[in-house]
């Protein structure tokens, strides 16, 4: 088949290392090239399965970070906890380290087949699937009869279209085309809070960090601070918003500057560097009850975004990527087949992740002094015998 990929992120790339040695894969991208700055994730889970099945997993490894733990502490420097991550690894056998997401990007291009086309700089505006009678707008079924309807087609910025057998939207918890898979689920869903994150060069701050990351016990507002490398920091920043929100913000330095002030002094340190330029979004889950429409499938946060709070997005794009491979190849011909067979396969753990997301989102920002004073009683508690190893297996299992 002539597959189009929407989105040349960790879900996209994933999907094309896999389908390109049976498919004809494109590739489209919006950036002009990888994207750097990002954050740290713990890599653990489905993912980390799918990736040693797909021969990718020492690549990603030898891009990653084993921090000792976290390191909590109040606004005037005091620590007032730690966790290690030593039980979580027991926990995951192994199968557990930290990397910056960037990197399982760059990780995945590197492994990625020459047969692939990535097109960088190509903005997909609107997609069209003649099979969809009457509901994918201009262009459709040009030239070929109802009987034979044609391929879906994806129409790009500069006018141009492009023709597929298969379009596969992986373009983030905004995409493109999740609104005519599942009419009425277009939008994403907030959660209520907001995050900003970006890396900058301070060798001495790094070093201060060490092997632990840095989190404030603080309510309402909370940082991370964490040294990504020796000469890097890494610096991640969650608040409180109106749960309705669903516009993406802009990100002001001023305002990053302004708004969390006064966490932690490692923490000032950190924001005196913020750059103009950084992420910033609200925290926001994707939900459909269907993610496969006629010759159009949604994979990775275009299907089931767990958001970033839930700490498994990655894992999920390249498990879910796996699985929507390995439905096609084993439904051969059948597309029709295949994409349900994905759907069948893949849902209960996506939304298993899904759920556990919004359980534990309020975890990582308290929203009161009893809330926080509760979490901080819940990680002596990890630290007694038998309880850390059942919280750990908790928190690994997919």
């Amino acid at each position: 088949m002539d597959i189009t990929i929407i989105g040349g992120g960790i879900a996209g790339l994933a999907l094309a290392h896999e389908l390109a040695p049976d498919h004809r894969v494109t590739v489209l991208e919006t950036s002009p090239g990888p994207r750097g700055g990002g954050y740290m994730i713990d890599f653990f889970g489905p993912g980390f399965v799918a990736a040693e099945r797909m021969g990718i997993i020492e690549e990603l490894r030898a891009r990653g970070h084993a921090f000792e733990g976290v390191r909590y502490a109040m606004p005037d420097g005091k620590e007032s906890g730690r966790i290690d991550v030593g039980p979580l690894v027991e926990a995951a056998s192994g199968r557990y380290f930290s990397i910056l997401r960037p990197e399982v990007e760059l990780g995945l291009l590197a492994v990625l087949p020459g047969s692939v086309e990535l097109r960088y700089s190509t903005r997909v505006v609107a997609i069209h699937d003649p099979t969809l009678r009457g509901e994918t707008g201009p262009g459709r079924a040009s030239g070929h009869s109802e009987a034979h309807p044609g391929p879906a087609a994806v129409e790009l910025a500069d006018g141009t279209t492009r023709e597929a057998d298969l379009i596969i939207a992986c373009d983030g918890v905004r995409s493109v085309a999740r609104e005519l898979v599942a009419p009425g689920h277009g939008e994403i869903v907030p959660m209520g809070y907001r995050v900003a994150s970006y890396l900058y060069d301070d060798t001495e701050l790094a070093a201060e960090l060490g092997e632990r990351m840095l989190m404030t016990d603080t309510v309402g507002r909370v940082g991370w601070a964490y040294a990504a490398d020796r000469t890097r920091v890494g610096v991640m920043l969650a608040e409180r918003v109106d749960p309705t929100l669903t516009q993406r913000p802009s990100p002001d330095r001023e305002r990053l500057q302004r708004e969390f002030a006064g966490l932690h002094p490692q923490v000032d340190r950190a924001l005196a560097h913020a750059p103009e330029s950084f992420y910033d979004d609200l925290v926001a889950q994707a939900i459909a009850p269907r993610w496969s429409r006629g010759r159009i499938v949604l994979a990775g946060d275009a299907a089931h975004a767990p958001s970033l709070l839930a700490g498994q997005g990655t894992s999920l794009a390249i498990a879910g990527a796996e699985a929507l491979a390995r439905s096609l190849r084993a439904t051969g011909p059948h597309l029709e087949a295949g994409l349900a067979e994905y759907e069948r396969r893949w849902r209960p753990t996506a939304e298993k992740v899904q759920r556990s997301g919004r359980r534990s989102a309020s975890f990582f920002t308290p929203s009161s002094a009893a809330q926080l004073r509760f979490q901080q009683i819940g990680r002596r508690a990890v630290g007694l015998p038998g309880v850390s190893r059942l919280v750990t297996r908790s928190f690994i299992a997919p």
